[in-house]
């Protein structure tokens, strides 16, 4: 009898013990609580791919972060550097293209927008010229003297098109800045000569001019590549495979730069380390199944992005033995 009581109130501790090593399992993997319980994430305008990722974004931080609220805001790229650097977003979308002007301080940016962290890349974009089927335009030489059209003024399709066209040393007879469906219509109707368009592909925008006009894509050679790229590098070359758009019969090279969410870099390294795992490892099909383009959202990618990394991010992304990015060069003086 009294063996039979020792024996179960061994088994009684151990089981106590259990319980308790358990309890403390689950509290050593638990995820941090948030720092705040609302915070928000600078997109950009309506019916935007900005703001479709960054509601797959919040989504996944939701779903990953109990009681946690992220709002969508309205943003642009270079607008959103500045909110997360004043501290007025905690996690926005943003480019390649303005990061490096924005963190060095120049072009767009009227100072050095610093406070701001590389989290997760989000998806390319491409830049293409194209001209009607039966234009003469063949090369960027061939723009000398033609009617150019680069879509809103001071958009990332104008601010590209104009270094291009300026450290080409070529001159158009105009250029001209309007919204892209009177661009569309003005090429279409031969108000215009060429188009340069930058954004993820295949866009709707030239598809739709596709329906109703012949395009051809205007092929830039690896030396042109080369030297744009010694003097602006924060883009690379990408690839528009054939069959892309009804006008491209082989693949295309063609400027190529990145989105990525950035993140304010105060924020506690041990969040941001469970932000970056849990979208990688819980809820990436949310972000993958918002947009084809989003598929891009992978750890192959993260070398891309052209800021420096948050703590949090680089501990993640370090284990799991990513390339991390190389941050381009200071601009030359």
């Amino acid at each position: 009898m009294i063996k039979g009581k020792w024996i179960a109130r061994v088994l009684t501790i151990l089981a106590i013990i259990a319980l308790v090593s358990s309890g403390l399992s689950l509290n050593a993997t638990a995820k941090p609580k948030p720092p705040k319980p609302i915070m928000s994430v600078a997109s950009g305008p309506a019916g935007s791919l900005y703001v479709n990722f960054c509601a797959a974004f919040a989504e996944a931080l939701m779903k990953a972060f109990d009681g946690l609220q992220v709002n969508v805001e309205p943003g642009g790229s270079s607008q959103n550097m500045i909110l997360v650097h004043r501290g007025e977003a905690e996690f926005g979308i943003t480019a390649t293209l303005q990061t490096y002007p924005g963190y060095y301080g120049f072009g767009w940016a009227k100072e050095r927008y610093t406070k701001v962290a590389s989290l997760i890349p989000a998806y390319s974009y491409q830049g293409v010229w194209f001209a009607p089927a039966n234009s003469p335009v063949n090369s960027l030489q061939d723009l000398n003297g033609k009617v150019v059209g680069l879509g809103y003024a001071g958009g990332g399709s104008d601010v590209t098109g104009r270094q291009i066209l300026e450290f080409f040393n070529i001159k158009p007879a105009k250029i001209v800045n309007a919204s892209w469906s009177d661009t569309g219509g003005m090429l279409r109707d031969g108000l215009l000569d060429a188009v340069f368009y930058l954004a993820g592909h295949p866009a709707g925008f030239i598809q739709e001019v596709e329906t109703q006009k012949e395009l051809k894509f205007i092929e830039i050679s690896d030396e042109e590549f080369k030297k744009f790229i010694e003097a602006y590098p924060y883009y690379t070359v990408g690839v528009l495979r054939a069959g892309t758009y009804k006008g491209i019969k082989k693949d295309l090279k063609v400027f190529q730069g990145w989105n990525f969410i950035i993140c304010q870099p105060d924020l506690p390294e041990d969040f941001i380390y469970n932000v970056v795992k849990s979208i990688f490892e819980e809820n990436l099909s949310i972000i993958h199944n918002a947009h084809s383009s989003f598929k891009q959202c992978n750890l192959e990618n993260v070398q891309y992005m052209n800021l420096p990394l948050h703590p949090g991010a680089e501990k993640y992304y370090k284990e799991k033995g990513v390339k991390l990015p190389v941050l381009p060069p200071p601009p030359k003086k």
